[in-house]
């Protein structure tokens, strides 16, 4: 049977291969092989939910077997199912206890799930068994740059490179924490690292988004435009092998589901009558404020300087709300615009709930801003759950935010940041979106506009904490000063002071951004109500 798989795998059918290895499982279901090699091949296609099915049944089966509890946290690591991977690793942990390796990845795991003093107590146990390993190191300097230590980030980032020269993250990370700033001998590291034929292509996608961001810094900016477009095609690559891809069609046609869903007049009477049956602010207690935009539009800064109010808690990008909408909208693209009604009528109550449920521990203060930029679609959503939360939509020049969307290493789950113009297409959906919501609810959304907090901070900080309904105060005007911990792109440029040099970098790829497709903003006028 083995010879057969082998046979299937190096003809590149690795469907049948699959099939031999469950049919070899179910003929000798304790052969660890078997297991083992079919778990390896789901993840080398990238089939997340069949890798998922066979560690839970190797689990089962072998519940003593390390590689089955690390194959089943990575499947829900990968489906961004962040608790159920921290459940499965503490099983390898028990198995294993003192393996500092095992500790890093519990740490890289917390980390992705925002629980950073469970991360940082994992690394602390793997600096004191294996105090030069290159992979404690890097995650270290991961878990400082993330709480917002950023000369002791790149201490242990430089560390981390002189004991693993070949470790293309710690290249992305130093690069990050120097904002591209890296000397002729690191850029050709770098660049030949990336040129190997034996990197993986998750990490060959990154150090060539280093090496675009090294390469504008020196003013290269025809061979930095080459090497965002060749870390973005091997993204694109990586995408569709997982069958994900961007739906220009179906976000077009969620602005009219959209439109229909919350169409007037049903989505102000209830949320006046739905508010009226809640008690105070929230059941918990807690106000959200949420902050929505286009990614790179500035939501970040936007977080930050409500952060740094001593009332209110910065939570990052939240998926509880955005779930729930992509859900109703499920429901509205196969039975119909009045069955999504119905259900967001019922389940309004429960979904409220649920979000306040979700919302992470504000240590004490009344306010928590959800920064989740797709929360923009769910404006409508977001006024019939908490008619009496804030929204501020942050606004900044279309070009700036393309080219930062196509610069930097965005996951599988934004497929719109792999080429130029599907990004300016969605930046055109994301505008008639923005207008819709501004035509059904002109005084319940503030816009943070970059260029104007550029040109007159003061005035427009101002605006932005009396709208959220706060009353002012001076550390809002320096939210770089405010420590906190930043898990965004933007984790570095917050710790810097507001002002106008991260824009207009896109006027030196104009010429590249028009070849490549991307449209400027076009006149479309909302859906009807």
């Amino acid at each position: 049977m083995l010879e057969q798989v082998q046979a299937a795998v190096r003809s590149g059918d690795i469907t049948t291969a699959l099939t031999l290895l469950a049919q070899a499982r179910q003929e000798d279901p304790l052969n660890p092989h078997a297991w083992q090699l079919a778990a390896e091949l789901a993840a080398h296609v990238r089939d997340w939910p069949e890798l998922q099915r066979i560690a839970s049944c190797w689990t089962r089966m072998h519940p003593t077997s390390v590689a089955a509890w690390q194959s089943l946290s990575r499947s829900h690591f990968e489906d961004s199912q962040f608790n159920e991977a921290i459940a499965a690793y503490a099983r390898v942990l028990a198995l294993q206890p003192g393996n500092a390796g095992h500790l890093v990845a519990a740490a890289r795991l917390a980390t992705a799930a925002l629980q950073y003093d469970c991360a940082r107590s994992y690394l602390d146990a793997a600096e004191a068994l294996s105090p030069d390993s290159g992979e404690v190191l890097y995650a270290l300097s991961r878990l400082h740059h993330l709480s917002g230590e950023l000369a002791l980030a790149e201490v242990y980032c430089r560390r981390a490179i002189r004991v693993m020269p070949g470790y293309a993250p710690a290249y992305t990370a130093l690069g990050v924490l120097t904002e591209g700033r890296l000397d002729d001998a690191e850029i050709a590291n770098i660049a030949q690292l990336a040129k190997h034929p034996g990197m993986h292509p998750e990490y060959r996608a990154m150090l060539y988004f280093t090496l675009g961001d090294a390469l504008d810094r020196k003013g290269e900016y025809d061979h930095a435009f080459a090497a965002w477009k060749q870390a973005n095609q091997i993204n694109s690559g990586i995408s569709a092998q997982e069958g994900i891809f961007y739906n220009a069609q179906q976000h077009e046609e969620d602005v009219a589901l959209l439109a229909g869903i919350f169409a007037d007049p049903f989505a102000k009477p209830f949320a006046e009558d739905f508010l009226q049956n809640q008690d105070g602010c929230t059941g918990s207690g807690l106000r959200p404020v949420f902050v929505v935009g286009m990614p790179r539009s500035a939501t970040t800064l936007a977080e930050s300087i409500l952060a740094s109010h001593s009332g209110v808690h910065g939570a990052g990008e939240l998926p509880t709300l955005l779930d729930t909408l992509e859900g109703l909208l499920t429901i509205a693209r196969r039975d119909g615009i009045a069955v999504a009604r119905e259900t967001l009528r019922s389940q309004a109550g429960r979904w409220r709930q649920r979000y306040l449920d979700a919302l992470p521990c504000a240590h004490g203060k009344a306010h928590v801003v959800d920064k989740q930029p797709l929360n923009f679609r769910a404006i409508g959503l977001i006024r019939v759950l908490f008619p009496e939360s804030p929204v501020i939509y942050t606004q900044r020049n279309m070009m700036d935010v393309g080219l930062s969307i196509f610069r930097h290493n965005f996951s599988k789950n934004w497929p719109c940041a792999h080429k130029l113009s599907d990004i300016g297409h969605y930046y055109r959906v994301h505008e008639q979106i923005v207008a819709l919501w501004q035509q059904r609810y002109p005084d319940a959304i503030h816009v943070m506009d970059h260029a104007a907090l550029v040109s007159d901070q003061e005035s427009e900080i101002r605006k932005l904490i009396a709208f959220a309904g706060l009353e002012f105060e001076e550390a809002c005007l320096t939210p770089h000063k405010t420590r906190r911990q930043v898990a965004t792109f933007s984790s570095v440029q917050v710790q810097r002071p507001v002002s106008s040099s991260y824009s207009g970098r896109a006027a030196h790829y104009a010429r590249a951004m028009g070849t490549e497709e991307f449209r400027g903003t076009e006149e479309q006028a909302p859906p009807s109500p």
